[in-house]
């Protein structure tokens, strides 16, 4: 199996394996691929059916691919789905592409340890999740494993007001849907379109709100999913109406619009001139016999699309590519220059009428130049090494550009 970061990388992992397959003319290895929806790469639009192909041409539908894999195929390449939860006896090679953390990382590992008569190891090659990752990962689940605290039902109905704040759907969206969905008896071909017509006006309401409140709605709504899906698992709910409403926003969310994603593409400017690959740790990690304590799910705020600052995964970025690894010293020089540039009024309002291009080629690179001469007069020991080096500052410049369009755009 192949854990990958994301559905793109997964589409990308697969037709790459596939062709380093066919160049090696190997004639006994076979590969699906697994994830959900479909994903668009450049002009092409990829499903999971439409890559997982038999020998014999035939298309394998997702229902399929579970078993197929057990008897047919050798390498599963994934994103998210079958992550967790894929009971397969036979899986004994993991190579992971992804950050793991926390239950995830246990529940993601823990795919190889079922058993099958000759299966006597197993192997895992991790790309990016060092030994002391893995360890702080697995020590609390160990032994025996108490929660820090009691699972807070309340976190559900305060989910359930903040999704009826936004006044998309109501009671009576919630009882339509549930007539339908709840009807006694076996449902004939039609019902999916009749719920469906239900959803649609709720739809309609989402779709009318700004591109933030519907980013916070999915956000809210997929929680409540999720922790209801949880908590109903261990507390007993008497909530029916809770219930519809979980029901509900289920298939609301496999009904609403992915928004679109503003990529950082860093292709063509940044040139890949030095490679390492090192190996950081090869053995086993010993776990401590002591009882682990688990924080048991809390609500997020509700400010920000993304937990991870985007400075961090620029540096990620240009650390695969660029020669020399970024320090600490390099990530207070790359936020000192961030903050200069964001509270640039002139360049706020260029940002805002330029398209990307322009922007980022005749635009950021007087204005980042002027703010690395201003930052290297107040501390020239800091931001020596980003005058000496033109890779460096052609790379921090390109990233710097992407992220500070982006943000002054939504300002």
């Amino acid at each position: 199996m192949v854990v990958t970061s994301s559905r793109l990388a997964a589409v990308r992992y697969f037709h790459e394996v596939k062709r380093y397959i066919e160049s090696q003319k190997y004639d006994d290895v076979e590969i699906l691929i697994a994830f959900s929806g479909a994903v668009q790469d450049g002009d092409e639009e990829y499903t999971e059916p439409k890559l997982n192909v038999r020998r014999d041409g035939s298309h394998i539908a997702e229902t399929q691919t579970k078993a197929e894999f057990h008897e047919n195929f050798n390498v599963l390449i994934v994103a998210e789905k079958y992550q967790t939860g894929f009971d397969e006896p036979l899986l004994h090679t993991m190579i992971v592409d992804k950050k793991l953390k926390s239950v995830k990382a246990v529940q993601t590992l823990s795919r190889l340890n079922r058993t099958c008569p000759g299966k006597e190891d197993t192997f895992v090659l991790d790309f990016v999740n060092s030994q002391e990752d893995i360890l702080a990962a697995f020590q609390p689940f160990y032994q025996e494993t108490t929660l820090q605290q009691e699972v807070n039902v309340d976190l559900i109905y305060q989910t359930q007001k903040e999704l009826r704040g936004f006044g998309i759907y109501s009671d009576t969206d919630i009882e339509a849907f549930a007539k339908e969905y709840f009807k006694r008896g076996k449902q004939d071909s039609k019902a999916v379109g009749r719920m469906t017509s239900v959803l649609k006006p709720v739809a309609d309401r989402y779709n009318q709100k700004t591109a933030d409140e519907r980013y916070q709605f999915r956000r809210q709504a997929r929680s409540l999913v999720k922790w209801y899906g949880y908590i109903s698992q261990i507390v007993r709910m008497f909530d029916k109406d809770l219930h519809k409403e979980f029901v509900f926003c289920s298939y609301l969310l496999n009904l609403l619009p992915a928004e679109a994603v503003d990529m950082v593409d860093l292709e063509g400017k940044l040139k890949l001139e030095y490679y390492k690959l090192q190996k950081s740790f090869e053995g086993t990690i010993t776990l401590q016999e002591e009882k682990g304590v688990y924080e048991a799910a809390k609500q997020k705020g509700a400010a920000g699309h993304d937990p991870k600052e985007p400075l961090d995964e620029i540096i990620e970025k240009i650390n695969e590519k660029y020669k020399g690894a970024f320090t600490e010293g390099d990530r207070v020089l790359l936020n000192a220059l961030h903050a200069k540039l964001i509270t640039n009024k002139k360049l706020a309002s260029m940002a805002k009428t330029s398209d990307p291009q322009i922007f980022t080629e005749s635009i950021f690179p007087k204005a980042f130049g002027d703010a690395a001469q201003d930052s290297y007069m107040e501390a020239q020991e800091t931001y020596t090494t980003l005058f000496e080096d033109q890779h460096k500052y052609n790379a921090i410049m390109s990233a710097l550009a992407e992220i500070i369009y982006r943000e002054l755009r939504k300002q």
